[in-house]
């Protein structure tokens, strides 16, 4: 129970110290930390901790110190320990492209931490063996990434999470998974930034720039990896730096392709990307960097004409292709040879244990090894012959890809044709949106005039009608007064649409000026003056508290004014008419088509659906209601559902509260009965 307490202790204080430091800065804090500290534990993960960072800037170092941490750990029968410096190991020999030590080590690790029921160093020893198997056996290679990707789910350390997302998002990527590797990587970046680990961000979006580079968009990848590449190289994070330099130099040499008007400005800038990578690579022993950096720089002087320099890079990029990919079959005969030699390890412990009882068991035993081992020779020898052939398809397969390059420049050719008719498809939209835009304002502007030139004829109507009542009325019979009667009705029904088309044009043109608006506040004083227009009812009406939105108070005050006013009006010949304001938080999207509530249907009435997490304030009434099939009408200015003899109304009000609610940039929609009632729900952006 002590050691326990101490190990829990150490790791805390170790991820405390540490946390907010990267790259060469963390290197050198641990290796601070290391020459200070007296416990042997302590030393164990701090030994572990810095060959597991030393193997992205020296290999070889970290190493070193794993080697020392993992011997530590045995010494003191310390499986933590052991497990840590295992999966330091392992990231220190894949680097140096030792591709046997790096299983060996991932698969110990992954034993140890099984044992301990610890998930997150489960899931890091599965995507350890997920990127070396890719070369090897893809199919083990996936089930690794798909047993990482599950575990993920488990743990939930915000900094161990960011590093496995971006690990994760990078393997789907290998792996050809483009929607997965997009998610984890985005994921990873969003997390990063919101704990400041600005190494692990800058990380995944080197990542992203792969994924882009992968889709052929070069400027998106080109920008990803060049602010990648400048935190590296101040972090010290040699491998990466190297990494982006070969992956900066390679996205120039594709975008001349795709523009040729800035060639020797992209091929200057290529040579000084490349020439980076290849001299680093070459001080900290990196081959795979040194061989895509002699590709780039071979491609790059043949271009320049240079082709001393192309061919000495082309003859020093054939050599690393031999000692990075050739290896592979090689690799895959010492993989096999690696696990017999396991198997005999194992028989051999057990042999050392029976040695008194079962002579003659170890006498089989060592027959069958030796048989065993004489298998693997000749499995050696056979792969050695396949290691040839695969040198002869490689040959065939270059010039199988200079005939492709061929044909890419030419369809590259006509995809720039392509995009210069686009362009100017687009300039032409540009044009007309314009030109809309204009008729749009003419037609309010001619809206506008319409209805204010219409009032003074309708007002001189109304005059003359008031003076024939007055001075002609007793020689019109009662057939002559029925007709002034509803010649003066029809005027004053004229005068209020003129009226409500010109508040419909000024709302239209009049700009949103948004404060916190206090919405109950408001709807308790305009029901407080509509109820007075319904003296005979006793009329409820129900308002909620604290309704506090960020809108135009005039425009609200205009908007809820049509609302409950309509509420009272459709409701005053029930029984006990009602009016509910309220406000909810919309969890879940809704659109149209979704299944039928409590008998009544949902009509989305501007693009399809409310927004999720959005407030949605409603007005609510007891009363007529009316059929969903008409509800399509009640936002068009002048088209109602009832008579004019059963409700008043010019039908303008519902269109205003629309046009009010859209320049807020909000959504409006309806639900009703006939006989349930009606609720109005609206959004604000």
């Amino acid at each position: 129970m002590r050691t326990l307490i101490i190990t829990i202790l150490v790791l805390v204080m170790v991820r405390g110290t540490f946390a907010q430091k990267e790259g060469q800065q963390l290197v050198d804090s641990l290796s601070t930390e290391l020459a200070v500290s007296k416990e042997d534990t302590n030393k164990v993960r701090l030994l572990a901790t810095l060959s597991y960072e030393m193997s992205n800037i020296n290999a070889e170092e970290g190493l070193k110190h794993g080697q020392e941490a993992l011997k530590l750990a045995e010494k003191l029968n310390d499986l933590y320990g052991m497990g840590i410096a295992h999966l330091a190991l392992d990231r220190c020999n894949y680097h140096l492209s030792r591709i046997p030590e790096t299983i060996d080590h991932a698969l110990k690790a992954k034993m140890i931490f099984e044992s301990l029921d610890n998930e997150k160093k489960i899931c890091e020893a599965h995507l350890s063996l997920s990127v070396v198997f890719f070369f090897i056996d893809p199919v083990v290679g996936r089930s690794h990434l798909q047993s990482a990707s599950s575990l993920l789910q488990g743990p939930t350390d915000p900094a161990w999470k960011v590093k496995a997302m971006s690990r994760l998002g990078n393997l789907f990527r290998w792996y050809g998974e483009v929607d997965s590797s997009r998610k984890y990587l985005n994921l990873a970046i969003r997390l990063g930034v919101e704990n400041r680990m600005n190494g692990e961000v800058n990380l995944a979006k080197s990542r992203l720039g792969w994924l882009f580079y992968d889709l052929n968009k070069w400027d998106s990848a080109y920008l990803y990896k060049l602010q990648a590449a400048s935190y590296m190289k101040k972090a010290g994070q040699i491998k990466f730096w190297v990494e982006d330099q070969n992956f900066l130099a390679n996205t120039r040499l594709n975008q001349i392709r795709e523009d040729s008007s800035l060639r020797d400005k992209y091929l200057k800038e290529a040579e000084t990307y490349a020439l980076q990578g290849f001299e680093t690579a070459t001080k900290i022993g990196y081959k795979n960097e040194m061989l895509l950096a002699s590709q780039a720089l071979a491609e790059i002087y043949k271009q320049q004409g240079k082709f001393d320099l192309a061919f000495r890079f082309l003859d020093s990029a054939y050599t690393y292709n031999q000692v990075v990919y050739g290896s592979a079959e090689i690799n895959k005969a010492s993989i096999l040879t690696w696990k017999y030699e396991q198997q005999l390890k194992e028989k051999e412990v057990e042999l050392l244990k029976l040695r008194n009882r079962q002579q003659l068991t170890l006498t089989i035993v060592a027959f069958s090894s030796l048989a065993i081992l004489i298998l693997v020779v000749l499995f050696v020898i056979r792969s050695r012959r396949k290691l040839n052939k695969a040198y002869h398809l490689v040959s065939r397969q270059k010039e199988r890809i200079t005939e492709v390059l061929t044909e890419l420049e030419s369809t590259n050719l006509k995809l720039e044709t392509s995009n210069l008719k686009l362009a100017d498809a687009n300039l032409e939209l540009e044009t007309s949106n314009l030109k809309l835009a204009d008729a749009n304002q003419e037609l309010e502007a001619f809206s506008y005039s319409v209805s204010h030139d219409l009032r003074a004829p309708v007002r001189r109507i109304e005059g003359l009608c008031e003076m024939l009542s007055e001075d002609y009325e007793n020689l019109l019979d009662d057939a002559g007064r029925d007709l002034l009667s509803r010649i003066a009705g029809s005027t004053a029904l004229m005068n209020t649409l003129i009226d409500d088309m010109l508040k419909l044009s000024r709302i239209t043109r009049q700009s949103v000026s948004k404060a916190p608006c206090d919405i109950s506040e408001m709807a308790k004083n305009i029901c407080k003056d509509v109820r007075q227009n319904y003296p005979g009812q006793e009329m409820t009406c129900m308002i909620q508290e604290g309704i506090i939105v960020e809108a135009d108070a005039h425009l609200m005050q205009i908007a809820l004014q049509n609302l409950i006013d309509n509420a009272f009006k459709y409701s005053s010949k029930v029984e006990r008419p009602e009016v509910i304001v309220k406000c909810e938080m919309q969890d879940s999207e809704m659109q149209d088509g979704e299944p039928e509530r409590s008998g009544a249907r949902r009509s989305q009435m501007q693009d399809g659906k409310i927004q999720n997490g959005k407030m949605v304030i409603s007005v609510r009434d007891n009363g007529v209601g009316f059929e969903m099939s008409q509800a399509g009408k009640l936002f068009t200015p002048f088209q109602r559902l009832h008579s004019d003899e059963e409700f008043k109304g010019t039908g303008i009000g519902l269109a205003t509260v629309k046009r009010i609610i859209v320049k807020h940039g909000g959504t409006i929609s309806v639900e009703s009965e006939p006989g349930k009632g009606t609720t109005f729900s609206f959004t604000l952006a």
